[in-house]
């Protein structure tokens, strides 16, 4: 018998329901003086629940993890794919 892996939120750890959550907003591409086409691919996208999906919105992922900073140690262990431009955006590593 295979154990069936559970998908959760990568911020609050919740089974769902499950939307995709681009963890820097595509809007804000100009923003962080990118092209878009860094932000729209899998490298940003991750597992969040409606709720957090939600209230996260477009706001920059620093500010969500300064408003949430319990999210971030889960966040850094189960958000495996997202890039480091991504994560030096977030404020989770070092420039």
């Amino acid at each position: 018998m295979t154990k069936k892996r559970v998908q959760r939120c990568v911020y609050c750890g919740s089974e769902g329901p499950l939307s995709i959550d681009h963890v820097v907003p595509i809007s804000q591409w100009h923003k962080y003086n990118l092209k878009r086409r860094v932000l729209d691919n899998k490298s940003n996208r991750v597992s969040a629940c409606l709720k957090c999906n939600h209230e996260k919105g477009d706001m920059p992922p620093k500010e969500w993890f300064i408003k949430h900073p319990e999210y971030r140690e889960h966040f850094l262990h189960h958000a495996k794919y997202v890039s480091d431009v991504v994560k030096r955006i977030a404020g989770l590593i070092e420039e």
